[in-house]
């Protein structure tokens, strides 16, 4: 499962922080603010429309209801240094710093509505009475403006599919508001790189201080913006809510009640390790994607996403799926297996999904 290690040196700059707003203070400039293993394998798949596999052979993927010891998905291996990128949880909310995009970002930053159900069952119920199906938004509205703030424990008494889809409908709305937040970093980006090379001297002070802080939280040079680019990108939601539903068992895992979704781990102690917890699904799924557009171990799937844009074609989760050879042990059956998820339950169809205004 994927390990995070924010270097501590990188602490020291906050300190700059008072220094840089009071010399923007007396400037008279203003900063704009956009708006081991654990039993998962009866809770992967529960569509009707197609049977189980059958059990593995060496290479093939476990059955559904197989020993839960062949379904643990290891990140890689505690020998890499690098494997791990801690972040704090001020630095991993929705991957914004100091600084967020300057007033020249054009993209409306949707505000979400903050909900802590206690049990499945008000949840459900909130759901309803938002008038928030998932047929609706596979029809074309508007997804609401709902941050749930964690899964609530009891869900593992709903049936499978009841299950899943309540785990769908709670995270889509939590994923689409990282993915806004990364699409306006993206267009101050984009409207940067472009600046640097047709008028470099009418990059303000300010310009530069934010993109030195993008840089610094995609870990790549600050005079690379061609690699940045790559980096500042979303994760098309059809394959976050398939990865999310694998590892933490549609929210019904042990990890899922520290809001670990994705398979995050930390080091405890001199050699183990544990399910990294969050506080909330904003922040865990923020780490997840930040780890795919950050570690070394993603460079495919960074490399696919952007041949994508250069083509002008939209972002396709069951085609980028394919480059995260490195997100499980299992490597290619990991893969196959979390096709088969978003094939069995349609997920492309929240791919086009947006944020209701309201």
């Amino acid at each position: 499962m994927q390990l995070a290690v924010w270097p501590a040196a990188r602490r020291g700059r906050d300190y700059s922080f008072a220094i840089v707003w009071g010399a923007v203070l007396a400037g008279g400039l203003a900063l704009s603010e956009p708006l081991p293993s654990f039993e998962v394998a009866p809770y992967l798949s529960f569509a009707p429309t197609a049977p189980a596999e059958a059990a593995p052979q060496a290479s093939a993927l476990p059955e559904l209801y197989a020993a839960p010891e062949v379904l643990a998905f290891v990140r890689h291996e505690m020998s890499e240094p690098d494997d791990m990128v801690y972040r704090s949880p001020r630095e991993q909310a929705w991957a914004h710093g100091r600084f967020a995009a300057p007033g020249n970002a054009v993209r409306r930053q949707v505000q979400l509505r903050t909900i802590t159900p206690k049990t499945a069952d008000e949840l459900a119920g909130f759901f309803r009475r938002a008038s928030y199906s998932l047929g609706d938004i596979r029809q074309g509205e508007a997804v609401p403006p709902i941050r749930l703030e964690k899964i609530p424990s009891d869900i593992t008494s709903k049936d499978g599919n009841e299950r899943k889809a309540l785990f769908i409908t709670a995270l889509l709305p939590v994923i689409l508001e990282v993915n806004q937040h990364i699409l306006a970093d993206r267009e101050q980006l984009m409207y940067l790189r472009e600046k640097f090379r047709t008028r470099p001297a009418s990059v303000t002070t300010i310009e530069r201080i934010w993109l030195e802080e993008l840089a610094e939280r995609y870990d790549t040079p600050f005079d690379n913006l061609d690699e940045l680019l790559r980096r500042v990108d979303i994760v098309p939601p059809s394959m976050a809510i398939a990865q999310g539903g694998v590892e933490s068992g549609w929210g019904s895992s042990p990890a899922a009640r520290g809001n670990s979704l994705f398979g995050q781990l930390q080091v405890v102690g001199r050699s183990g390790t544990a399910p990294q917890p969050f506080a909330n699904l904003g922040e865990a799924t923020a780490a997840y994607i930040a780890n795919l557009n950050t570690h070394r171990a993603y460079v495919a799937f960074r490399t696919a996403r952007a041949a994508l844009r250069e083509r002008g074609e939209a972002l396709d989760g069951y085609q980028l799926i394919g480059a995260l050879l490195r997100y499980s042990e299992l490597g290619t059956d990991y893969v196959r297996f979390v096709r088969q998820i978003m094939r069995e339950n349609d997920l492309a169809d929240f791919d086009k999904a947006r944020l209701s205004i309201y």
